[in-house]
């Protein structure tokens, strides 16, 4: 059986990447449990360097940049750590 182009991906078919991912159909939104992918992961950190902005302030549920962006740690969206996933 032939495949199309999409499911020949292979973190699709990764069982850690499918157990990260939590996808929302109906609203068209996919969140990322970083978590389950990397063991102890600054996410801060991360988005810091993904982004090349600096850290202003890490609170518990977001991180602000030095720029007075803001990003939500808790509910992320996978656009952003995208770089990171096809990394």
């Amino acid at each position: 059986m032939i495949e199309d182009p999409y499911n020949q991906y292979v973190f699709m078919k990764d069982l850690k990447m499918i157990e990260a991912l939590e996808i929302d159909y109906e609203n068209n939104k996919v969140k990322v449990d970083l978590s389950k992918l990397y063991k102890n992961i600054d996410i801060a950190e991360t988005l810091s360097n993904l982004t090349g902005k600096w850290i202003k302030k890490i609170h518990s549920d977001y991180v602000e940049f030095k720029d007075g962006e803001k990003i939500n740690l808790k509910d992320l969206d996978y656009k952003l750590i995208k770089p990171l996933i096809w990394w």
